[in-house]
């Protein structure tokens, strides 16, 4: 969750100003973007663009097809249902719980109520895995994506790394029926191990990756977030306690048993959070070489935690470094 979801203040629009069903009926696919757009300004910061994915959402097309139909009168049938997910993201409801649908890295999710909406941000945390992972020269190894929400990460570790032996867990029961609803879509059913759980507590180690994207947002914080995220996005991914790591702390805490050495625990986090996660994490792994991960806005995005091979690596000095995203 990105620290620029924070609430913005906006103007709810009049109730004469929301096209009601029978209003986009404009005589072409310009016409009702256009006047979709107008009625998107008041609640969202991108009305266009939420204007043309809701219509090609309707129309089975790619948003750059509705330029070569933009002079297309809309049938009844695609007024009907473009005006009805037009009112619904006036309301502040997510396009991509109205389209069913999220990109995120390299994958195409299904994605509803019961997850939380994949973020470009814990792109970072792909990448850092990925970059990790491909350094080993591919030698297997086993992998846990803690929280995994609609599946995301785990299965971006599946695809581009045939020899990791992954595991998907989630205490939300919902969450993991979205998962596995996105492992099959990917044909990875088989090759992802899908757990309904607490953390690690119903896993056994080692595991020489972990990565977790959890909930870090302060209980008092979330009142500041956007209509958007807070009116439907599900609380649980989101909360995350007094100081917003209080999932972060327990799952550090059951870390010295489940990593291996070498291994490496990559956690996504919220701007600021950098120091007191180190503090955390060099509590129970006291001799790892931890890094804060700046992301491309320069944010504090992610902690890594590298647990080196036993060849006297424990006699060195811990320290702590912080990065940039290149």
């Amino acid at each position: 969750m990105s620290d620029s979801h924070v609430q913005r203040a906006s103007r709810v629009p009049a109730a004469d100003s929301v096209p009601t069903r029978g209003e986009i009926s404009g005589p072409s696919v310009c016409d009702a973007l256009r006047r979709a757009a107008r009625a998107l300004v008041p609640t969202s910061t991108t009305p266009r663009l939420d204007a043309e994915v809701l219509l090609a959402h309707v129309l089975s097309l790619r948003r750059a097809q509705l330029y070569v139909r933009w002079n297309d009168p809309l049938g009844s049938a695609a007024v009907e249902r473009y005006s009805g997910l037009v009112q619904r993201r006036v309301a502040h409801e997510p396009v991509a719980y109205l389209v069913g649908k999220r990109c995120f890295y390299d994958v195409h999710l299904y994605v509803d109520r019961r997850v939380l909406i994949p973020r470009p941000e814990t792109e970072l945390l792909a990448e850092e895995a990925l970059s990790w992972a491909r350094a080993r020269s591919g030698r297997p190894f086993r992998a846990v994506d803690v929280g995994t929400g609609s599946g995301a990460l785990a299965i971006i570790l599946a695809q581009h790394l045939p020899r990791a032996q992954v595991w998907a867990v989630d205490l939300s029961t919902e969450a993991v029926r979205v998962a596995k609803r996105n492992l099959r879509l990917h044909g990875l059913g088989a090759r992802v191990n899908l757990v309904c759980g607490d953390l690690l507590t119903s896993l056994s180690g080692p595991f020489q990756l972990i990565l977790a994207n959890m909930p870090y947002i302060a209980t008092k914080a979330l009142s500041g977030l956007t209509a958007d995220i807070i009116a439907f996005e599900p609380r649980l991914a989101l909360d995350g306690g007094q100081d917003g790591l209080d999932s972060i702390r327990r799952l550090l805490a059951q870390c010295p048993d489940r990593l291996a050495r070498p291994g490496l625990i990559l956690l996504e986090i919220g701007d600021g959070q950098g120091q007191t996660v180190c503090d955390v994490a060099r509590n129970y792994l006291p001799h790892a070489e931890i890094t804060v991960c700046r992301d491309y806005a320069g944010l504090e995005r992610v902690v890594r935690v590298e647990r080196h091979a036993p060849t006297g690596s424990d006699s060195v000095s811990p320290r702590t470094i912080v990065e940039d995203a290149l």
